[in-house]
């Protein structure tokens, strides 16, 4: 009896170790990761049953919880696609490309934006830093690497740098890098990363034209002059030269449009290897591989046959005018990019000064020229900064009477090295400069108190005219009337004494604007005279339409008169023309009495030339200056001026 017990209690503990273990066995789901189950049992122990409600509350505990997170993580990782999908976006409007440098494995990752904006296959966008910066143009390399190291090292707080990089056609693209560093917690870096912008259509490209741009010329000559060995080349400038008519009274985007149309038909006729390239001031390059003017010359036929066609803008025809300036290279000869395109800009820039459709080819003549002209723009600031313009005056004599008809104010600018420098040396740039002006503003404060002075009046009387040359650039002036009467009232001396001359060459470059300049002028009283007639080209229809008073008759027309019949009968119908227009007459450069003589029994009275006197300076004018007798034929002198072709009596 006394066993009995101790074997059922025996019992009863295999019993609640089996339950407990079959609890253990189903929690070892949750040992593997699943939770969903519920613990049970079939004992009639209370306590297994309350282990076992335990379990599954902390079971349905785990469960909730785990939905949690999983609905946390589903709603971080819709963000997270959310804000990629943004970056990526981005990324794409903005044209960037996206690049990581481990700093451990020297490794560069990068996008496939960033290699096909090179036009590299995906595949080869896992390299080096050094495969990066080869591609880089060697004039930039060192500023990448600069700016790379500096943010590395702490120095700057980002990358941003830009540069040029060969893409897979071996051009050149423009690219803007931007990047930061990813640093660890004791500031060390650990990675790079940042961005690649295709800057190239802002940089290299003009906005205009929509052509590539001066910034594009400069690497394609640098890739020509690098070339080994170097073949012969020739870099052509062409410059339109009055595309603003294009704007003339039409919307400015339809002229744009019309001109972007143009440059695509230029574009065309040019070879498929040869780019049109845009510069400033509607000016364009082109580069060919030839140093031979007669197949240059070829090439260029197609082009310039285009331009010689009207622009269909907005329902009408404009022409466009055009030069252009050529600098062949020698093969044999070392030149930088900056001295090959300095030749093509001497060659257009002298071409400019010739008739259009014109071309120029370097030379060095037009290096000389060049130095000349840079010579002459000195000569005239110093002179304008050290009051180094000299007025001297010529007398315009009428023969018949003696009387003083005018005195020509001539322009002299001193140098202390040269002393006195004549006229030829400095005008055409003063004028091209627009120095001329203020050259001109100094010689008239020189000049307008002669009208004054009371020795001058007692010897030449007080009817006598002051002459002054104008400028193109003057005539074009709408202040210019305004400027001659302020500056005579300035100094006390009627305008109406004031003439000016003008020459055929700066009226044709308006007419329409200088005649309307010109009716101005005569309207308040200053008379006009056209100067230099019969000096290079000369219109005779000009005669009948120009508002003048006198036509002044070149010297040109005057010399070797007496002894060439052709010439004596060309300049007495010029004479007997003016006479019957009513014009004054002038007869400039008279220097032997044979011709006096023979323009006198035309009725030609008006003389300037060294037969009465040179260009005297204006404060030896009195001294050296008398007024002349009468002429009368056979008369032993006809001056009594120091340097006059005859002697006093």
């Amino acid at each position: 009896m006394s066993d009995k017990p101790s074997t059922v209690a025996e019992a009863r503990e295999r019993r609640l170790i089996a339950q407990v273990d079959a609890i253990s066995h189903q929690l070892c789901q949750a040992v593997d990761g699943q939770f969903e189950f519920h613990v049970h049992t079939d004992s009639d122990e209370i306590a297994l049953q309350k282990l076992a409600q335990l379990n599954n509350l902390v079971l349905d505990s785990v469960r909730r919880t785990i939905r949690d997170l999983e609905a946390s993580r589903d709603e971080l990782e819709s963000r997270v696609e959310e804000r990629t999908q943004h970056l990526n976006l981005v990324l794409t409007a903005t044209n960037d490309g996206v690049w990581e440098w481990d700093l451990d494995s020297g490794q560069l990752t990068l996008s496939q934006r960033w290699s096909s904006m090179l036009g590299l296959a995906h595949g080869e966008g896992r390299r080096g830093l050094d495969d990066w910066l080869s591609r880089i143009h060697e004039e930039d390399r060192a500023d990448v690497q600069r700016s790379l190291y500096q943010h590395l090292d702490g120095l700057t707080s980002s990358v941003a740098v830009e540069y040029r990089i060969r893409d897979a056609r071996g051009g050149w693209r423009m690219v803007l890098c931007r990047g930061l560093c990813q640093r660890n917690e004791r500031g060390l870096a650990i990675r790079m990363a940042g961005t690649q912008t295709d800057t190239t259509e802002q940089r290299l490209g003009d906005p205009m034209t929509l052509l590539p741009n001066g910034a594009y010329l400069e690497l394609l000559l640098q890739e020509c002059l690098a070339r080994s060995p170097l073949p012969p080349m020739a870099l052509v400038k062409f410059q339109l030269l009055n595309v603003a008519s294009l704007f003339d009274g039409v919307a400015v985007d339809d002229a744009v449009s019309a001109l972007r149309k143009l440059v695509q038909r230029m574009r065309r006729q040019l070879p498929p290897r040869v780019a049109l390239i845009a510069l400033p001031e509607h000016t364009f390059a082109m580069v060919f591989e030839t140093d031979e003017v007669e197949r240059l010359d070829e090439a260029l036929e197609p082009l310039e046959a285009l331009l010689s066609q009207p622009v269909e803008i907005d329902g009408q025809q404009v022409w466009l005018s055009h030069v252009s300036g050529a600098a062949v290279l020698d093969p044999a000869e070392t030149v930088s990019v900056d001295e090959w395109r300095h030749q093509s800009r001497l060659a257009l820039a002298n071409a400019r000064l010739s008739d259009v459709g014109s071309r120029r080819y370097y030379s060095e003549t037009l290096r000389q020229w060049e130095r000349q002209n840079s010579r002459a723009e000195q000569l005239i600031r110093g002179a304008l900064a050290t009051q180094g313009v000299r007025c001297f005056v010529q007398p315009i004599v009428d023969s018949s009477t003696g009387e003083i008809r005018c005195f020509e104010a001539l322009m002299r600018l001193y140098d202390p090295a040269e002393g006195v420098v004549p006229p030829a040396s400095f005008i055409e740039v003063a004028e091209r400069s627009g120095l001329i002006a203020p050259l001109w503003e100094m010689l008239m404060e020189q000049a307008l108190p002669l009208l004054k002075d009371d020795i001058v009046r007692e010897r030449f009387g007080d009817s006598f005219l002051l002459s002054v040359n104008l400028s193109t650039r003057q005539l074009m002036d709408p202040g210019l009337l305004d400027d001659m009467i302020a500056a005579s009232r300035r100094h006390g001396v009627p305008h109406h004494r004031l003439q000016i001359e003008v020459t055929e060459t700066s009226v044709l470059s308006d007419p329409v604007k200088a005649f309307r300049s010109l009716d101005r002028i005569r309207d308040a009283g200053i008379r006009v005279a056209l100067d230099d007639f019969g000096s290079g080209y000369s219109s005779l229809a000009q005669l009948t339409s120009m508002p003048m008073d006198t036509v002044k008759i070149d010297r040109e027309l005057v010399m070797n008169v007496t002894s060439l019949p052709r010439k004596r009968h060309v300049l007495s119908a010029v004479v007997a023309l003016c006479r019957r227009l009513d014009y004054g007459i002038v007869v400039e450069g008279v220097e032997e009495r044979e011709t006096l003589e023979i323009l006198l029994d035309w009725g030609a009275t008006d003389i300037q030339g060294y037969i009465y006197s040179r260009p005297l300076p204006l404060e030896r004018l009195v001294e050296d200056f008398r007024p002349p007798r009468p002429y009368r034929p056979g008369s032993p002198s006809v001056s009594r001026t120091r340097g006059s072709s005859l002697s006093a009596p």
